[in-house]
């Protein structure tokens, strides 16, 4: 009796075993799904930030660029009332301008104020360019200072020899 005691000792214990075995590699196999899970988690913890910053990163580029736009939109606008300041002076200057010559059309007087401007405008060139020939200024220099034609020059040097 004592051998069949012993065998099927033996056969409990194996059969226990198996079980603990078997017990053994399904609680692996948690650890290792739970690991798994974890590492996971752990990996969409790091997307997440990721995405956060990229998306922190494009709206801040959003508002620049939309700071860019209105500032852009301002500096046209100014443009555009300079634009129409100038076009109200040249309009104002052209309609002054047609006024005087229609008065003068009118009535067939010549202004002695706008023909006074003339000549002393036309003195003060005769003037500067005497003084720059007194200088020892080439006609070409002349020109250049005065931003005037060459060929005002020389008229203007012919009539001061007379």
């Amino acid at each position: 009796m004592l051998p069949v005691l012993i065998m099927l000792i033996g056969i409990i214990l194996i059969i226990l075993n198996v079980k603990a075995i078997k017990k053994e590699d399904k609680s692996f196999e948690n650890i290792l799904n739970r690991e798994e899970m974890n590492n996971n988690r752990d990996y969409d913890v790091e997307i997440i930030s990721i995405r956060k910053d990229l998306a922190e990163t494009v709206l801040d580029l959003q508002k620049e660029i939309e700071e860019l736009k209105k500032s852009l939109n301002h500096i046209k606008n100014k443009k555009e009332v300079d634009d129409n300041k100038k076009n109200i002076d040249n309009y104002k200057k052209e309609d002054s301008e047609h006024i005087l010559k229609e008065d003068i059309i009118e009535n067939d007087i010549v202004s002695e104020i706008n023909f006074n401007n003339e000549e002393k405008l036309q003195n003060d060139k005769m003037e500067s360019v005497k003084s720059f020939l007194e200088n020892g200024l080439t006609d070409d220099e002349i020109c250049e200072k005065l931003s005037i034609g060459k060929g005002e020059v020389l008229l203007i040097k012919s009539l001061l020899r007379k």
